[in-house]
């Protein structure tokens, strides 16, 4: 099983992250800011070099936390946004989930785990953990946005390959094991791939009631990001494509009452 700190300490070092993924997906950071008001506190799991990050700080009044595994992603991005950090707008920290929940407890208006963050996370127990520890960290009225890799759109060659790992118990169903880069310079990468009844019952067990779930992108999340034409037509195009044809499924989400959980 890759480690995935590691695989991304590779990535972005390389500079391979931000080249294949320059800007955050106009679709997703549309409903973002929507969601988070003028003021607002947001909590960037999996924040990476920033790509999300950055444009909420941008909105008049917000303030933020940023959370990555990586200490190359966090450097990067303390770099990057030092003036945020300087002014206490901004927080950077990589600890364990738990640990940070306890530390904010419902203190965020917005939880944010773009771009198949969760998905890098191998095993359900985890992953049901981590998104436990965002639930317990946003307010009860707050939103919870993700997006994940669909299943029914992606890596299908490379799902075929985990058939039989999946039998002999090394990897759960859904699981993949992947590559970034070529020859000697390839990242190893794990993810997991969804199905929609599997966002809605993950979600709902780790707290969360869904309000939606829609396409994030018809296209490549490369293609959408780097050609704005694309992109635009993509984002026109997911107005009106069930979600079940996403190449990601972008789902938003609420704490359940305390007594439902």
């Amino acid at each position: 099983m890759p480690d995935m700190s590691g695989s991304y300490e590779q990535y972005i070092s390389s500079g391979l992250y931000d080249r294949r993924y320059p800007h955050p997906n106009r679709r997703t950071l549309r409903l973002v800011k929507r969601r988070l008001r003028g003021g607002g506190r947001f909590l960037d799991v999996g924040g990476g070099t920033g790509r999300y990050t950055l444009p909420l700080l941008q909105m008049a009044g917000t303030s933020g936390v940023a959370h990555d595994i990586c200490p190359v992603a966090r450097n990067t991005m303390a770099e990057r946004m030092s003036a945020f950090v300087r002014d206490g707008r901004l927080v950077i920290r990589g600890e364990d989930p738990e640990t940070m929940a306890a530390a904010y407890p419902r203190e965020f208006d917005l939880g944010l785990l773009a771009f198949g963050v969760l998905a890098h996370v191998p095993g359900r127990d985890e992953r049901l953990r981590l998104l436990r520890a965002v639930c317990d960290m946003v307010k009860p009225e707050g939103t919870v946005i993700l997006s994940v890799p669909n299943a029914r759109r992606r890596f299908l060659a490379e799902q075929r390959a985990a058939v039989s790992l999946v039998r002999a118990g090394e990897l759960e169903p859904g699981d993949i094991l992947y590559e970034r880069g070529h020859g000697g310079d390839a990242i190893r990468m794990f993810y997991h791939l969804y199905t929609l009844d599997e966002v809605h019952r993950d979600l709902a067990a780790a707290g969360l009631r869904v309000e939606s779930i829609e396409p994030e992108s018809l296209l490549s999340e490369r293609t959408v990001v780097s050609d704005p034409l694309l992109g635009r037509l993509d984002d026109l195009a997911c107005s009106i494509a069930p979600a079940s044809l996403g190449y990601d499924l972008l789902a938003v989400a609420r704490p359940q009452p305390a007594g439902a959980r």
